[in-house]
């Protein structure tokens, strides 16, 4: 009786184990097959080791650095449909994905070139 409860704990363990290396494996084997359909040529360690780009939350005062717009304009043009809409990150913060700015600066400089 002894060694069967000593051994529990092991065998516990010994299912964890088997089952996050069972979920890891099938997600790779589903990750493969998704690229074989996809007909592309990155490999399941090359995607794995690709880093994501961040998307970072700006804060007001960064966002009218950025524009070189007053908060009062920021928020007309929110209200407008013009400018990205905030995030609200807290209760009583608002913040502004960088990747949204970012493109609405890039889409004001092209309509001033064209």
């Amino acid at each position: 009786m002894r060694a069967s409860i000593s051994d529990a704990p092991s065998a516990a363990a010994q299912i964890s184990t088997d089952g996050a290396a069972e979920r890891t494996t099938r997600a790779a084997y589903l990750l493969r097959e998704a690229l074989d359909l996809l007909g592309s040529d990155l490999s399941v360690a090359a995607l794995l080791s690709t880093k994501r780009q961040g998307d970072r939350l700006l804060r007001l005062p960064d966002v009218q650095h950025l524009t070189g717009l007053r908060r009062s304009a920021i928020y007309e043009q929110m209200r407008r449909g013009v400018f990205p809409r905030s995030v609200k990150a807290g209760p009583r913060a608002a913040t502004w994905s960088e990747a949204a700015v970012q493109g609405w600066i890039s889409d004001r400089l092209r309509e001033q070139s064209s």
